[in-house]
């Protein structure tokens, strides 16, 4: 009897290989080190002392009192129906501004990212200036007496916030929809619908659910329009805030917080592995530069009918705040006036500068970690790359409530107390904004051939010099998107800070949230003026020096 020797065929040769010699590489293992640590201490450390400090009559309390469980049915209710309404809104754009005679389409994208530019709890105010009892539509034009607060204005609200994030997710799948399959539907005899129905809409299944989880997990963890415009109608974020500010009662805020991470972390592991495996892809790529079939005429009015509906309500939400920021007191006198801009530089311009430099430090140190996560993962092969690669990814599933719970716990007291300081807002801000960031890099370095790297190994040069010399300067543009990207985000950026700032390190969207909770709507519609104008001048400037589009329909 013969004995047969195993063997490695050359795939996992190569892979065994690469394993060791990564680790022969001392800027490999820097590298690795240097991203693992902070994401050990900044995510998993919080996340785990956050788990274990509810105690068992916490869970009792939460599961035994109907204030808590209808906070925690508002928020799952409140996710389905912003979830149907801005998916559905989202697929309206993606699919108008995907085909070839669709009128308008500038004007369409341009609206479509004013919401990403804003503050989300814009829209909240927003609707209360325009629909609320002193409105200007409802009190000024109507004379009706109507109210805002509650689940109709927050489903309102969310919808117009969140919409264009399902559109930008929809616009990239069906933009890669291969035109000839169309075509070929067409050629057997398929009407206009039927296209539609057999396929189109099944090749966009994945997207249209990648788009819905997105926004699901957007709405459970929304923490400022339901603060703005919930009213009595709460949910588990502002619970968790109501916990910890108004009761000082950490233990049962960790709870509601451990119960919110729940579906999310759920949303997130589904959208990661199931919709991630069901991409549906055609034969031939794009089809030769065809375009895709023209929408009926029929049809094509209708879309643009309700996508100009929609699009004009978000032009009217920026022109009221605008408006409400130069007026004197709104809802009885609409008169010009400076003073809410007086007051927001005498009083709260420190809360704008801290913004701003708060949001360049996180958008500059997520830029260069992201750059150095995405090199490691695509360019070197060591153990544990599948677990790396969703340590990264992992804050993307992590409310920002929670976020800012967790750092209360974690960095409140020794070993590394971070809590009251400007630093702990730097890295919540930059923390959240890395899987981006990291997607972004490893969409840049797919582009560049490794043959450059390797030919500059054969000549000698080590890990370091590649990096410093040849990769770092061709992801100069996905540098600069993630740098941009993060500081607009973090500029907007609520949910997690407003559990961290202090006297010295409050920022302009916790203060904006402040003066709406307590009526001061002029105040705080000028300080979201300033805000959206920065942010706006950000976007505008990138695009026009770099050549690039930040956020794309």
């Amino acid at each position: 009897m013969s004995t047969v020797t195993p063997t490695l065929d050359n795939g996992k040769r190569s892979r065994l290989t690469g394993v060791v010699s990564a680790f022969k590489d001392p800027t490999t293992i820097i590298a690795i080190v240097v991203v693992t640590i902070p994401l050990a201490v900044m995510v998993l450390y919080p996340v785990v002392n956050v788990l274990v400090q509810p105690a068992i009559e916490h869970w009792q309390t939460f599961f035994s009192r109907t204030r808590y469980l209808t906070t925690l049915r508002n928020s799952l209710v409140m996710a389905a129906l912003s979830t149907v309404s801005a998916t559905f809104v989202g697929f309206c754009f993606a699919y108008a501004l995907s085909r070839p005679n669709f009128p308008g389409k500038t004007f369409f994208r341009v609206t479509s990212i004013l919401p990403l530019i804003s503050p989300p709890f814009v829209a909240g105010l927003a609707l209360i200036l325009l629909l609320g009892r002193r409105g200007i539509i409802t009190h000024g034009l109507l004379g009706v007496d109507v109210s805002m607060y509650g689940w109709h204005g927050l489903w309102l609200a969310q919808t117009m916030a969140y919409y264009p994030i399902a559109a930008m997710t929809l616009s990239g799948v069906l933009k890669s929809l291969n035109p000839t399959l169309e075509y070929a539907a067409q050629d057997l005899g398929q009407s206009r619908w039927g296209i539609f129905k057999t396929v189109v809409l099944p090749m966009t299944i994945p997207g249209i659910a990648g788009a819905a989880l997105l926004v699901s997990m957007l709405s459970l963890s929304d923490f400022g329009n339901p603060m703005v415009i919930g009213g009595p109608f709460r949910v588990m974020a502002v619970e968790a805030y109501v916990q910890v500010v108004g009761m000082q009662n950490l233990g049962m805020a960790a709870a509601i917080s451990v119960v919110l991470l729940v579906p999310s972390l759920l949303f997130f592991l589904i959208q990661r592995y199931w919709v991630g495996r069901r991409q549906y892809t055609s034969v031939s790529g794009k089809g030769g530069g065809l375009d895709p079939i023209e929408l009926p005429t029929a049809v094509k009015w209708a879309l643009f009918a309700f996508l100009s509906f929609v699009s004009l309500f978000v032009v009217a939400i920026f022109v009221v705040i605008v408006w409400g920021a130069f007026a004197r007191t709104w809802g009885f006198d609409w008169s010009l006036t400076l003073d809410n801009f007086e007051f927001t530089f005498l009083a709260r311009l420190g809360h704008i500068w801290n913004s701003v430099r708060f949001s360049l430090a996180a958008g500059f140190g997520t830029a260069v970690f992201a750059v150095i996560a995405a090199y490691v993962l695509l360019r070197k092969r060591f153990v544990g790359m599948k677990a790396f690669d969703f340590l990264v990814v992992l804050p993307a599933a992590l409310p920002g409530t929670l976020v800012g719970i967790a750092y209360i716990f974690a960095f409140n007291r020794p070993p590394l107390v971070l809590t009251g300081t400007g630093l702990i807002i730097i890295l919540s801000m930059a923390i959240r904004n890395v899987p981006v960031g990291y997607r972004t890099a490893l969409a840049g370095l797919q582009q560049i051939d490794i043959s450059i790297e390797e030919s500059a190994a054969d000549g000698g040069a080590n890990t370091f010099q590649i990096l410093k010399d040849i990769t770092l300067p061709l992801l100069k543009t996905a540098f600069t998107v993630t740098l941009v990207y993060t500081f607009v985000r973090s500029m907007n950026t609520v949910s997690a800070v407003v559990f961290l700032v202090a006297a010295g390190t409050n920022v302009a969207t916790t203060s904006i949230l402040g003066l709406s909770e307590h009526g001061y709507w002029g105040e705080a519609a000028a300080m979201a003026t300033i805000l959206i104008a920065i942010t706006s001048s950000v976007v505008i400037a990138f695009r026009v020096l770099g050549g690039k589009r930040l956020f794309e329909l």
